[in-house]
C-alpha cells in the first residue's frame, strides 16, 4: 500500500533527476502528464522516506507506465522555494503532485488552494484539511514498537539507546512506540533517548 501511496507524488523546483514522456498508462486509466515528486530534506538516498517515495515512482512508472518528474530539494532552500517547486509541477501540468514530509504541509496548502483541479498529497502531515489534497500518514509508533523488541532482546546488558534525530512531535512517536517495545520484552529495561 505504501508504494501505491507513493506512487502519487509529486513536487517542483530544484534539481530534476527524472522526466519521463510516459503520458499515461495502457489501460487507459490515467492519462495526465505523469506525476510530481518533491523530495525532503536530504533528497534521494536518505535511505528513509525520500528513497521510500523514489521506489514507489519507479514502480507507478515500471508497473502502470505512468511517468512523471521528481525534483530535489536545495541546500538551505525556504519555504517560498517549496511553494516555488510545487507551482512549477503544476505549471507544467504534472497530477497528482506530492511532498515527501510534513515540511511541505504550508506550501502544499498554498498551491493546492491555486489549482483546485489538480490533486495534491503529503507525506507524514494530516492537517492540511482540502479536497484536492490527501495525507499520507501512517503509524511510526508500531515500526518502532518492533525496533524496541528487536533491541530489547539484542541487549546483553539490559540497556538499550533511542536516538531521534529531532525534537518534534513525529519523532516523539517513534520514540514512545521504541520504548514500549522494549518494555514489552523487559520492564525494568534501561532506555537512553
Amino acid at each position: 500500500m505504501t508504494v501505491a501511496v507513493i506512487a502519487l507524488a509529486a513536487a517542483g523546483c530544484g534539481k530534476s533527476s527524472t522526466e519521463s514522456g510516459t503520458s499515461g498508462s495502457k489501460d487507459g486509466k490515467y492519462s495526465g502528464k505523469g506525476i510530481g515528486l518533491a523530495y525532503d530534506i536530504g533528497g534521494k538516498g536518505d535511505q528513509s522516506f525520500n528513497d521510500a517515495a523514489f521506489s514507489g515512482f519507479q514502480k507507478a512508472e515500471g508497473e502502470f507506465k505512468i511517468g512523471g518528474r521528481d525534483i530535489e530539494p536545495s541546500d538551505n532552500e525556504t519555504a517560498a522555494d517549496k511553494v516555488q517547486r510545487l507551482e512549477q509541477l503544476a505549471k507544467a501540468g504534472y497530477n497528482p503532485i506530492i511532498g515527501v514530509g510534513f515540511v511541505y504541509a504550508p506550501a502544499v496548502k498554498t498551491v493546492a488552494a491555486k489549482y483546485p483541479k489538480l490533486t495534491f498529497g503529503i507525506i507524514d502531515d494530516d492537517g492540511v484539511k482540502a479536497k484536492n489534497v490527501a495525507d499520507m500518514v501512517f503509524h511510526e509508533e508500531q515500526s518502532s514498537y518492533l525496533a524496541g523488541v528487536a533491541a530489547a532482546k539484542a541487549t546483553k546488558k539490559n540497556h538499550v539507546g533511542f536516538i531521534g534525530g529531532v525534537d518534534i512531535p513525529l519523532i516523539h512517536k517513534f520514540q514512545a512506540g521504541f520504548v514500549q517495545g522494549a518494555k514489552s520484552v523487559n520492564p525494568k529495561i534501561k532506555i537512553e533517548s
